[in-house]
């Protein structure tokens, strides 16, 4: 009998999986165990997600630090590159602070979707935009072969992309409460690119053309003009999910990382040269 491995049954468990923690965590709350009840649900979406990603990309919890010092709020979800930056630190229960430069994603999750937390998570989006300063580096080769366009770039980067480290931002929900009358800031900035309800269906921030979805970046093409809303079962909700990440972060090339951005204070790093000493280290020629 030939053997079969259907995706359609893996993402089914998985579903299964994810509601059946949050009916535990819901119990677990009642007992008075906020936090427990949180965690119970937060770490096995993030161990799911880890499952879809190429091997380069870990998937954690916790703040992200830039040159300066600044820590961003948390964040249920970060998506970084460990091959080309350094884990800073990280405690007990997996709580990791990771440099601004190596982030490409960052999510939210919620037991249940309520109307304020899109305009809530874009706070945060904002903060670690432009508060933080996070740098977009530019793909000398989108729009094609140009004066400028670097041969690494043509290489490793598509040409229909500004640049090489767009963020990418979502929330991921188990339920839904009046998803009707879900609020959006005013300016339609700073707003996560996808929303994805287990139970309901998905937004995704996408403009249609000749019948097709074309999914869209908030970095690349800001501001949001226009949500596309799908009402599906919970397999092609987390299917689509999973595709959204992998696709985004296979569009994406991290620059080799430096720690000398961070290492700025000079009282602290700076070497005087009366505390340098030269040594000669060729032989002498013996003499004669």
């Amino acid at each position: 009998m030939k053997k079969e491995l259907k995706f359609h049954e893996i993402i089914n468990n998985i579903i299964s999986e994810i509601n059946e923690a949050k009916r535990k965590a819901t119990s677990i709350h009642g007992a008075g165990n906020i936090k427990s009840s949180g965690d119970e649900v937060e770490s096995l979406i993030r161990e799911k997600i880890s499952l879809f990603l190429p091997e380069r990309y870990l998937v954690k919890q916790g703040h992200i630090v830039n040159s300066e010092g600044k820590v961003s709020n948390q964040f249920d979800i970060i998506i970084f590159d460990r091959l080309s930056t350094p884990k800073f630190f990280e405690s007990k229960n997996d709580t990791v602070f990771y440099p601004i430069e190596s982030v490409l994603a960052v999510g939210e999750i919620k037991k249940t979707l309520r109307k304020n937390d899109m305009v809530d998570f874009g706070k945060k989006i904002k903060y670690l935009k432009v508060d933080m300063d996070r740098h977009l580096v530019e793909n000398t080769a989108f729009g094609g072969i140009k004066g400028k366009t670097s041969f690494l770039d043509l290489m490793a980067m598509k040409n229909n992309r500004k640049y090489k480290n767009p963020l990418f931002s979502f929330i991921f929900a188990i339920d839904e409460d009046r998803i009707e009358n879900l609020a959006i800031d005013d300016e339609n900035l700073y707003m996560p690119n996808d929303i994805y309800v287990l139970n309901w269906g998905f937004y995704l921030y996408a403009k249609i053309e000749d019948g097709r979805i074309v999914t869209q970046i908030e970095d690349e093409d800001s501001p949001l003009t226009s949500l596309i809303e799908v009402k599906k079962p919970g397999v092609v909700c987390l299917a689509t999910m999973f595709n959204q990440l992998i696709t985004h972060l296979n569009k994406c090339h991290i620059e080799p990382f430096s720690l000398s951005k961070y290492m700025t204070d000079r009282d602290i790093y700076a070497i005087k040269s009366d505390e340098l000493k030269a040594y000669n280290v060729v032989p002498q020629k013996p003499s004669t």
